[in-house]
C-alpha cells in the first residue's frame, strides 16, 4: 500500500483577498470612474516649471544679498574697531591685564598650599596632585603609605652590631670611668 494521503487541492484565496474584485461606491459606473477629465497636461508642466523657475530666482536674490550683507557687516566691525576710542582700548587692555594677574595669583596660593602639605606631612611638594587642602593632604597620605619606611638611627651609644644601652646598663663613658678609677 502506499501513503499517499489524498488533499483536497488548492485552497481558496481568503475572502478579503479577492483582486478579481472591484468595489464600487455610490452610483458611480463600472469602467468610467477611472479616467481623468483631460485638463491639457502640457499646461500643468508648463505651470509647474515656470513656479520652479520663479523660485530660483528668488533663491539666487536671496543669496546675492545674503552675500552683500556679510560684506556690510564685515566692513562695520572693521570701521566699529577702528572708531574705538583711546579709553577703550586701554579699558580692554587692562582687563586682559587683571584676568592674567589673578590666574597667575590662583596658581601661586595653589603651589603655596602644596609647600604646606608637603612640609607637614613630609613629601615633595611636586609629587602632590590636587586642587584644595583636603586633596592636597588625602594624596599626600597616600605617598607615605607607598613610601617605605625610615629606619630609626641608633644612638650613639649603641653603634655598630650590638644591643641599645637600656635603663641601668652602663654607657661607654661608664665603663671607662669605672676601669680608670681603681
Amino acid at each position: 500500500m502506499s501513503d499517499i494521503r489524498p488533499t483536497l487541492g488548492p485552497l481558496p484565496a481568503p475572502s478579503w483577498h479577492r483582486p478579481f474584485l472591484r468595489y464600487i461606491d455610490g452610483d458611480q459606473g463600472a469602467g468610467d470612474g477611472d479616467k481623468k477629465p483631460e485638463t491639457g497636461g502640457d499646461s500643468d508642466l508648463e505651470k509647474a516649471r515656470a513656479e520652479a523657475e520663479k523660485w530660483k530666482a528668488l533663491s539666487r536674490k536671496n543669496e546675492e544679498q545674503a552675500k552683500a550683507n556679510a560684506e556690510k557687516a564685515k566692513k562695520f566691525d572693521e570701521l566699529e574697531e577702528a572708531n574705538k576710542t583711546e579709553q577703550e582700548k586701554l579699558l580692554a587692555r587692562a582687563e586682559a591685564a587683571e584676568k592674567r594677574i589673578a590666574e597667575r595669583e590662583a596658581m601661586d596660593a595653589a603651589a603655596a598650599t602644596a609647600a604646606e602639605v608637603a612640609k607637614a606631612k613630609g613629601v615633595p611638594a611636586s609629587a602632590l596632585r590636587g586642587s584644595t587642602r583636603e586633596e592636597l593632604e588625602a594624596h599626600a597620605d597616600e605617598l607615605l603609605e607607598l613610601m617605605p619606611k625610615k629606619p630609626a638611627a641608633p644612638s650613639a651609644d649603641g653603634q655598630g652590631d650590638g644591643e641599645q644601652i637600656g635603663d641601668g646598663d652602663m654607657s661607654a663613658d661608664d665603663i671607662v670611668n669605672a676601669a680608670t678609677a681603681r
